[in-house]
């Protein structure tokens, strides 16, 4: 306690060691002097109880802390020390887990833990991704699909071909997020301990006042009123009900696949009127398929020109073609440029190629009407190929929607893709707002004309051409599939595939708020009602210790009775949660 007023002096500010070590200092010093000249009015007893009782609700908030920690303690383990790589001749030799590269070949274990991201060889099997995305159910992968470090193979064994490892896996991603959130220092609990300085402040203006009021009135019962002022009015259960709050929030989503990476997320989640979402990888499924291809000479060589185009985007048609393309031999296309909502353009034996909606492959004409859903190959001459890709909606994706809307959140879709893919998803999930061919300044107007109504907006998306959308909005919520320039420009990072943790996340920030402001005003209303009597010599020091420390007490476990019982998506509607 002395250490830390010490601190808190030395950088000018008042904090709450300020008034406890000056009240342990002035009840100590004078219980000696008491005792020295044979007195009786000692409060030893007093100073003990003080200190253990502000130990124990310290002591309680650690804990809090160090439950949010676990999380982190447990996702950084969950990388195991070895695997078993193949060789060559098909021998097996178990190596550390961290001596692994690109390329290599790794046999997996039934029960075992994936050792790096990667790639599933052969036969199909059950994956267990509880703790990576928060769904408890097995996710079945067959050949080609990704494999993530620290999800357990449940029916192996299985091979995978290593693509990233150690700090490049999304598992070590996942681990910096929550990392970064639990380290960071949000808005609310910098403003709360700034009125927690202005408290020490008038503490201690109240204290002197009550000290002079005694000597006048009473001098021998001065020093135990002023103690009592100091002691009961210790502002600790106002400086804890921020962080007792948080520190509790950021926990209970992270288990939920919800990753916070600015802290200041939850108070503006919480106060969420509108939800922007893409389309493409957010609301449908990220992976897509090409049903019909319409190509101007043979097949294959037009699939390969747009697999060279394709190759290194990670928008979901971008991927779709790549994988059609997997058996054709690659195209050599040069000064190859990706247009957010657009396309991707390259060149190709003098030819400006462009693949994308029918408006950007084909600038100089007028697009047919046939194309209005296909995606278009094209060069300056006209169309190559067109390529008709089939979608589904994303798992959740409809209940995710109709909770939002039972939280009052209003849902609308803005995405690049063509009208009628959009009317039709739109349709499906009862969305009745919705905008098409949106290029991302088109999204970010939007965004601002929302904002511009008091709206408080949540932007949801997956792709490289929602990155400045997410940079706009209030709250940023990326997929955890999606690009990485998509999740640097996002407040929240969603690793469950369900999109349904929305609303959940969305209900248990407003219960975050609810009990952070119900603590404020219980410490609040606890010190107005308690300074008073202290103040007229109606409160002995020991009593006094007693009050502060269970005030503090209530606070703390009060925050912990977030989550308890899962957040119900109904109902409350923002300013009901911030009342």
């Amino acid at each position: 306690f002395f250490a830390g007023a010490m601190r808190a002096l030395r950088a000018r500010r008042l904090a709450m060691d300020v008034p406890v070590a000056l009240a342990i200092a002035i009840i100590y010093g004078a219980s000696i002097f008491e005792s020295l000249r044979g007195g009786h009015e000692v409060y030893f007893d007093s100073v003990s109880m003080f200190v253990f009782f502000l130990l124990l609700g310290r002591h309680l908030e650690m804990r809090a802390r160090h439950r949010a920690g676990d999380l982190t303690d447990a996702l950084a383990k969950l990388t195991p020390a070895y695997a078993d790589r193949v060789a060559a001749d098909g021998s097996i030799e178990r190596i550390s887990a961290s001596a692994l590269a690109g390329g290599d070949r790794v046999r997996i274990a039934s029960g075992a833990v994936v050792p790096a991201d990667g790639i599933l060889l052969g036969n199909p099997c059950r994956v267990d991704e509880s703790m990576l995305s928060g769904e408890s159910a097995a996710v079945t992968k067959r050949a080609q699909d990704p494999l993530v470090a620290g999800s357990v193979v449940l029916s192996g064994p299985a091979d995978m071909q290593v693509q990233r490892v150690g700090a490049d896996t999304v598992l070590a991603a996942i681990v910096a997020l929550v990392s970064r959130a639990q380290s960071e220092r949000p808005r609310l609990a910098l403003s709360g301990e700034r009125a927690a300085a202005r408290f020490v402040a008038r503490v201690l203006a109240l204290a002197s006042l009550t000290a002079i009021g005694w000597s006048v009135v009473d001098p021998s019962r001065a020093f135990a009123a002023t103690l009592a002022v100091l002691v009961v009015s210790c502002p600790c259960a106002f400086a804890l009900a921020v962080p007792a709050a948080l520190t509790r929030s950021l926990a209970l989503l992270a288990r939920q696949g919800v990753l916070v990476v600015h802290a200041d997320a939850i108070e503006k989640l919480a106060m969420a009127t509108h939800a922007v979402f893409d389309k493409t990888g957010t609301l449908s499924e990220p992976k897509m398929e090409i049903h019909h291809v319409d190509a101007r000479f043979a097949k294959n060589d037009a699939l390969a020109l747009a697999a060279a185009l394709a190759r290194n985007s990670h928008h979901p048609v971008a991927r779709a073609i790549a994988q059609a393309a997997a058996g054709v031999p690659a195209a050599q296309v040069g000064q190859i440029e990706e247009v957010a909502g657009s396309g991707v353009r390259g060149t190709f034996a003098a030819h400006d190629l462009r693949l994308g909606h029918a408006a950007f492959a084909l600038p100089a004409h007028a697009p047919e009407p046939s194309l209005a859903d296909a995606v278009v190959l094209a060069d300056e001459t006209g169309v190559i190929a067109e390529f008709h890709m089939s979608e589904q909606e994303r798992s959740g994706a409809r209940a995710a929607i109709s909770a939002l809307a039972c939280l009052g959140v209003s849902v609308e879709i803005a995405s690049g893709d063509v009208e009628a893919r959009v009317v039709a998803m739109a349709r499906k999930l009862g969305v009745d707002h919705h905008h098409a061919r949106q290029t991302p300044a088109d999204k970010l107007d939007r965004l601002n004309a929302l904002r511009a109504n008091a709206a408080c907006v949540i932007a949801v998306g997956d792709g490289i051409n929602d990155a400045p959308v997410l940079a706009g909005a209030d709250v940023a919520v990326a997929m955890g599939n999606g690009s990485d320039l998509a999740q640097a420009s996002s407040d929240i990072v969603l690793s469950a595939t369900d999109l349904t943790a929305l609303p959940r996340a969305i209900a248990l920030a407003r219960e975050t708020m609810t009990v952070l402001r119900r603590n404020q005003r219980w410490a609040l209303a606890y010190n107005l009602l308690a300074i008073p009597f202290a103040a007229l010599g109606f409160v002995p020091p020991w009593l006094a210790a007693l009050g502060m420390s269970l005030s503090s007490l209530v606070v703390v476990l009060n925050a912990t009775r977030i989550g308890r019982h899962a957040p119900a998506a109904t109902g409350s509607q923002p300013h009901e949660a911030m009342a």
